[in-house]
Formats: C-alpha cells, structure tokens, sequence
C-alpha cells in the first residue's frame, strides 16, 4: 500500500520512495529523506498546523519542529504506508506543548499586567475571520484538532486515534461533539449577521 503522495508522484513519472523506506532511512542519519517528506507533507501539515492553531504567528516555526522532531524519532515508526498521520500527530503534541508554555508564559505576565502597555491599534487587536474560522475557534482544541484531521486530511478514525494516542472511542465522541457544537455555532453566525 502506498501513500497518495507517492501514488501522485509514479503517476507523473517521478521516482518516488515509500514513506516507510524514507523513515528506515532517516532512521539511518540519511538527512535527505527527511527532504523528501519535507517536500511530501510539508503543504498539508503547514495547512493543517495553520487551522488548528487559529494564529499564523506560529505555524512555520511548527512545522519544521514538527519534521526535526520526526528525524529524531524516526526510528520509532511504526511502518504505516503514510507518514501523513504520524507527523500531524508529532505536530499536535508540539502545538500542546507551545500552549502550556504560553499558559504559564500568560500567567507571569498576568502578575505584571499592569506595568505592561495597552494596545491601541486596532489592527492588532482585531482579526477578520470568516464564519467558519469563527465558529471552528469556539472549539475546544481537542475537538478542533480531531476535526481538522477527519475533515480536512480525510484521516479515518483509527488512523487518528494512533496519531494522537487515545481510544478510538474518544476520536468518534469528539467528533460527534464537534460536529455538533460547529453546526450550531454556525447558526448562530448565521443569526447574528447584518
């Protein structure tokens, strides 16, 4: 079994390497099969990074820790066909990670907060969002990521559970929820707008 990206590249007559062989690969120290996903995964993983975080501040500075933190596990994959769902899973632990060092990052400031500036601009302030950035934003970040990875990278059920280690039980309850709660955050868009 193949991945589509590899599947994508004999189409158009381009040698490609199983993800498999590119992780035993890099497993190895050989640093040009993680150019290789890089170039594979790079577009989907920044796409996917870009909506789960709901901040654009960030998202490349993820994505490429999340392909040095594969080069450095790469000997733990397990040999999927698709490397796809196992660095959005990487990406999603950095993405947690980053959120609890700006919790306790915000908590310090907080203690300061009134020795530090108010912003004024209200550029900065404010970020035009479409309804559905919106309504996706209400979501709890476990339920977003869940979403975006069964939508959006069209992973299966199982292939997310193994990707953010939980029960596959939990993959199916978060989506039914976040289905849910983005219907009805859309309809109320949908009643709030001019």
């Amino acid at each position: 079994m193949t991945s589509r990206s590899a599947q994508f590249g004999a189409e158009r007559g381009v040698p490609t390497t199983p993800d498999h062989e590119l992780m035993k690969q890099l497993a190895a120290g050989q640093l040009g099969a993680l150019g290789e996903l890089y170039d594979r995964y790079q577009p989907a993983l920044r796409s996917f990074i870009a909506r789960a975080t709901q901040d654009s501040h960030d998202v490349d500075d993820l994505v490429h820790a999340t392909f040095l933190a594969a080069a450095k596990s790469a000997a733990s994959y397990d040999g999927r066909a698709s490397a796809r769902p196992w660095l959005i899973g990487i990406g999603v632990q950095l993405l947690r990670r980053r959120r609890q060092t700006f919790k306790r990052l915000i908590g310090v400031l907080s203690a300061f907060k009134s020795t530090l500036p108010q912003v004024s601009d209200p550029r900065v302030r404010f970020q035009a969002r479409t309804d559905v950035e919106r309504a996706l934003a209400r979501l709890s970040e476990p339920k977003r990521i869940t979403l975006l990875m069964a939508e959006v990278e069209e992973l299966s059920c199982a292939e997310i559970a193994e990707a953010l280690a939980i029960p596959i039980g939990t993959v199916w309850t978060r989506l039914h929820a976040a289905r849910r709660e983005l219907r009805q955050a859309l309809s109320e868009e949908e009643r709030v707008r001019p």
